[in-house]
């Protein structure tokens, strides 16, 4: 065992067995590269990468590899979900060497002062693909540290200028103004796929916070840009939810599609991506409530995303785990994918022969191996058609074989959980409970989302400091800006999913933390706190990654915690954060939605819509089911028992002062608009025109 044996990530863990030496990122590392006078080679990945595998199986397995390497470099191993700033600066060295976007492994070889002076993805173990083997690269990398020290030198430090250059915040600052939304969502419909849905064409990416910009515009401007944004919406959803990059069996979604239609995923399943499509799957359902075939079809999206995390990603103390692999048995999707013998096993003939039909399962298969992945590309009329079934008939066998396909597929081997839990992805699927438990009217999913919310705050919160990741009971690593941004956000859903004061006085410090701790002199808010270490640079990233950026999420969370408490300084504090980049957000809706989605909010007064009554009141909940059938862009939900409750809390005097429930006690929902307030309303249907009539004037 190399000295990876001690650490805490699945993914350092699966190396720790390696020939390499390796080494995880800290000081003993580069300490020892200056003593021996050796370049240290840099891997990044993260425990469900399949490439990373194929990598590790080439070469860190390799004898001969693990030799070289540990005779003439320091070899050091990050996981980038522990380390996203360790990753984040030397993707950007990778990209300006090359041109081109990173990924995973990352392949980079530093001084021992941590410049970068070249560097690649995946290597081979053999040439191929137009690459060298990694052994040449080692070769060559180790002749040109021996002999050209001098370029060597000059290359690092031109790329360590380039991250710094890159990590830094434009001085023109831009004020928020109505026209950044639709200035964003016309350059994303330039983008969209008019035919399969989505963004571009392949490999091809959720882009869920771009689709929360087709939301919003929908909703916004129903007769205008909106109606584009709506159809392009219902194109991606639809395409996803049909296509192989949903799990039909077991529910969830896999990280992307290789392919153009959906229908070939990269198996792999993040949590991230999960909770951002059920709070998006659960929007279209509102949005296309009259529509007969969507609606059933993003309900059961959403809740099957739901039930895969209940299921399988539910960690013993309550919080969510990181991913699942795209490999088991040593092959991608093996666990995913069937051939019609398997299904005819399972489920006989006639069943087996409709199921078959139904997912796309042919002779020859539709992935490798003559395996299929199962996806939906034909309607329930047309699949019974050719089976000379009446359409009823297949809906009932789909329903009747799909339980049955499951507990099959589970009797496989499993694919690998990585059971470390990261603060911001737990923040994104505990929102995603809160919300969803919320418009479902269904307590026990806001349950599962209030619960973790307090585990977080219990073990890795001590009242001024987050931690970054739990694994076990324990908490540890630094806490990123999208760490506090992200759970603030949750602690605000399950704040007003459940009229939790102790989420909402969480919320409160965290935001706090967020102004105190990650800003810089100029208001702009850091990826790292003041306190970490400085990996080449400290970054001021504005960008949607995988998932929204650190500066959309911290900027939403001080927004809306501005519009409950009133309090100036939260939205000063996002005001000057997002200042700076909201002009390079217009025309770039794909990398920087959040930017635009916090951009938009901050343009607009706070909407608060505000249930005053008693909680357990039939009357209370019928305003709420009213409040929780719209897509309210922007607005915080939310009910107290009494006026006194609310300043209890620490909402805005003006937000529930001198408001008082109806005649005979009776609950009252109040509209405000920054510091204007509709007259209140207290009858269901009442509440639905005026709720339809405010959204049209938006």
């Amino acid at each position: 065992m190399n000295r990876l044996g001690s650490e805490r990530s699945p993914y350092l863990l699966q190396h720790a067995h390696n020939p390499v030496d390796w080494y995880p990122w800290g000081d003993d590392a580069f300490a020892l590269a200056r003593s021996l006078d050796r370049p240290v080679f840099l891997s990044v990945g993260y425990s469900a990468c399949h490439w990373c595998h194929v990598m590790e199986r080439e070469s860190f397995e390799d004898p001969a590899t693990a030799e070289f390497l540990n005779a003439h470099f320091v070899s050091v191993k990050v996981d980038r979900e522990e380390r996203p700033d360790v990753d984040q600066a030397y993707q950007l060295a990778h990209q300006a060497l090359a041109r081109r976007a990173g990924g995973w492994p990352l392949s980079m070889f530093l001084a021992p002062d941590r410049r970068p002076f070249v560097g690649g993805t995946y290597f081979p173990n053999a040439r191929r693909y137009g690459m060298p083997s990694f052994l040449e690269v080692l070769r060559s990398v180790k002749t040109a540290w021996d002999t050209q020290r001098d370029e060597v030198s000059a290359q690092a430090e031109a790329l360590t200028e380039v991250v710094r250059r890159a990590t830094e915040a434009p001085q023109a600052r831009t004020t928020a103004d109505r026209s950044l939304l639709p200035s964003a969502v016309r350059e994303a419909l330039r983008r969209a796929d008019g035919r399969h849905g989505g963004f571009g064409t392949q490999p091809k990416f959720p882009n869920t916070m771009a689709l929360e910009l087709l939301v919003v515009a929908a909703v916004e401007d129903p007769e205008g840009l909106g109606a584009s944004a709506l159809e392009a919406l219902g194109r991606a959803l639809d395409g996803m939810a049909r296509g192989g990059l949903r799990d039909h069996l077991g529910g969830g979604f896999a990280r992307y599609s290789t392919d153009a239609q959906w229908k070939v995923p990269h198996f792999e399943k993040m949590l991230y991506d999960n909770a951002l499509l059920a709070r998006l799957y659960l929007r279209g359902t509102r949005l296309f409530a009259r529509d007969p075939a969507r609606a059933p079809l993003y309900r059961e999206a959403t809740r099957g995303i739901l039930r895969w995390c209940q299921r399988e990603m539910v960690s013993p103390s309550g919080v969510f785990y990181a991913s699942q692999d795209a490999d088991s048995e040593g092959e991608e999707g093996r666990y995913f994918v069937w051939t019609r013998e398997e299904l005819t096993e399972v489920l006989g003939a006639s069943d087996g022969e409709a199921l078959a039909a139904w997912f796309d399962v042919t002779p020859a298969g539709n992935f490798e191996h003559g395996r299929s992945v199962l996806w939906t590309p034909g309607t329930a009329q047309a699949v019974a058609a050719t089976l000379g079934w009446a359409p009823e008939r297949l809906v009932d066998a789909v329903v009747r074989a799909t339980p049955r396909l499951l507990e099959a597929r589970a009797r496989r081997p499993r694919p690998a959980t990585d059971d470390k839990c990261l603060a911001a992805w737990n923040g994104l699927m505990i929102s995603a409970f809160a919300d969803a438990g919320a418009a479902l009217e269904d307590p026990e999913l806001v349950a599962v989302g209030q619960r973790a919310l307090g585990r977080w705050r219990t073990l890795a919160w001590d009242g001024a400091t987050l931690r970054h990741a739990i694994k076990g009971d324990e908490a540890y690593g630094t806490g990123f800006l999208d760490d506090h941004g992200a759970l603030a956000c949750a602690a605000l859903e399950v704040f007003e999913a459940a009229s939790d004061g102790e989420a909402l006085a969480f919320a409160r410090a965290l935001g706090d933390a967020i102004l105190a701790r990650f800003s810089d002199d100029q208001g702009v808010l850091c990826a790292t706190p003041s306190d970490a270490e400085v990996v080449l640079s400290r970054p001021r990233d504005p960008h949607d990654h995988a998932m929204p950026g650190g500066l959309g999420l911290a900027s939403s969370a001080l927004l809306r915690l501005h519009a409950l408490t009133g309090e100036a300084r939260y939205h000063e504090g996002a005001e000057r954060a997002l200042g700076p980049f909201l002009e390079a957000a217009r025309g770039s809706p794909l990398g920087l939605a959040s930017v635009v989605l916090a951009g938009d909010r901050l343009a607009r007064p706070p909407f608060v819509a505000m249930v005053l009554g008693p909680r357990g009141d039939p009357r209370s909940s019928a305003l709420t089911t009213v409040l929780r059938e719209f897509v309210l862009p922007h607005c915080e939900v939310l009910q107290v028992a009494s006026e006194a409750e609310g300043l209890a809390l620490g909402l805005d005097p003006s937000l529930v002062g001198a408001k008082g429930a109806g005649p005979e006690g009776a609950p009252r929902v109040y509209l405000c608009h920054g510091a204007r307030c509709e007259a209140p309303v207290g009858e269901p249907e009442a509440l639905r025109e005026v709720l339809a009539t405010l959204l049209a004037e938006t």
